[in-house]
């Protein structure tokens, strides 16, 4: 293996333990010293990666979106059929497993940094440009392919992306399983409503 490979998953595991303190000891509870202990290094090697604390969090972000990206986004994109990808995409938006990926606690504490660096801002901002475009795209290849009736695209998947973020925020903090479960359901239905589905 080369080095710059061993370098890479040597700092995704970093991350990793990092986003499990956070997730237990929370933002300023996890330090780089209980990081380092978790994956049994010295917190020398953690510094020698990532210099700081701050950096190593912005470096978490990314990190986190990736795994958004890659066990939901490209395996949505991936279903051929439009009409089957825009189900598979309303399905995973008001589950309140897709919104279960990454812990609340983590994931807001990584948020709230966007409010004050605009690398963090700019990494959020490119998650949910993606997630829209998927969405769009979807709604304008349904609307081709004579799935949906004729509409503004790019209108419908802005209201979408903000029924799918306003499910994530009620289901927040704490809502129990079958609450989660009814609520999504019922945005679920709603939003084929909208788009001239049948529930």
């Amino acid at each position: 293996m080369r080095r710059e490979e061993w370098a890479r998953i040597r700092r995704r595991e970093m991350l990793a333990a990092y986003y499990q303190v956070l997730k237990d000891e929370g933002l300023q509870g996890a330090s780089i010293a209980k990081i380092a202990k978790l994956i049994d290094a010295p917190p020398s090697l953690l510094i020698h990666y990532f210099g700081t604390k701050q950096q190593m969090t912005i470096e978490l972000v990314d990190y986190l979106l990736e795994e958004y990206r890659q066990g939901y986004g490209d395996k949505l994109a991936a279903i051929p059929d439009p009409g089957a990808r825009l189900d598979a995409i309303l399905g995973a938006f008001f589950d309140p497993e897709y919104h279960q990926l990454l812990d609340d606690s983590v994931f807001y504490a990584c948020f709230y940094l966007s409010l004050r660096h605009p690398e963090v801002r700019r990494s959020y901002a490119a998650l949910y440009e993606a997630s829209l475009e998927l969405v769009e795209t979807t709604l304008a290849e349904c609307m081709a392919a004579g799935q949906l009736a004729p509409d503004d695209a790019h209108q419908l998947a802005v209201t979408v992306k903000a029924l799918e973020e306003g499910y994530a925020f009620l289901i927040g903090g704490g809502a129990d399983e079958a609450a989660k479960a009814e609520i999504g359901a019922a945005l679920r239905a709603r939003t084929r409503q909208l788009l001239g589905l049948s529930a």
